[in-house]
């Protein structure tokens, strides 16, 4: 019976991170991208100077993969500086990225729609005007990042705390149906012997 408790007990503390997570990633989400560039930067930080310093107590560089180690370490630490500094820059980055192959991808499927065009295909239009608003999307994505990490931010939280809440219903269901199926349990015990 400890055991169960304990599960329980944990299982409560982590639907309850949880949710405060999800409730601030929908009310703060820019700060909360903030709080996750900046860990993120600490630990880049802290795997780099662990590196360095393992590789200076050997007091020599043995292989070359210490050097490698060593290299490695030094662009995470700058990395993680960066990141403090302006932790947006790798949103970014990133976003700049998905923007491009999302621009390039919607470029060459148009291309190909108008061939579609060409060969009299019935539903061409309905490709072409999704298509266009994934360029819209593309574009959108690398003009006003923080617009769009911002909704999927309060997406993610949104979701959490909807899965958190279904977590909370189902676990009070099973808990009244084991409740339920306790005593009968024990009365079948009771008339097996």
């Amino acid at each position: 019976m400890k055991g169960f408790k304990q599960i329980k007990w944990n299982s409560m503390v982590n639907l309850i991170s949880l949710l405060v997570i999800g409730l601030l990633l929908l009310i703060f989400p820019v700060e909360s991208l903030n709080i996750a560039c900046y860990l993120l930067a600490s630990m880049l930080m802290l795997a780099g100077a662990t590196y360095i310093i393992k590789i200076i107590k050997k007091k020599s560089f043995e292989t070359n993969e210490d050097l490698i180690t060593v290299v490695l370490s030094v662009i995470s630490i700058v990395i993680s500086i960066t990141i403090f500094v302006d932790p947006t820059w790798i949103i970014r980055v990133i976003n700049d990225i998905v923007g491009l192959f999302i621009i390039i991808s919607s470029v060459l499927n148009i291309i190909n729609i108008l061939k579609f065009k060409k060969d009299r295909t019935t539903s061409w239009w309905v490709y072409l005007v999704l298509i266009i608003l994934v360029l819209i999307f593309g574009i959108v994505i690398i003009i006003k990042p923080t617009f769009l990490a911002t909704i999927l931010i309060r997406f993610e939280g949104a979701t959490l705390i909807v899965n958190v809440i279904l977590t909370m219903i189902l676990s009070h269901k099973v808990k009244k149906l084991l409740e339920l199926d306790s005593p009968r349990r024990v009365v079948k015990e009771i008339n097996i012997d």
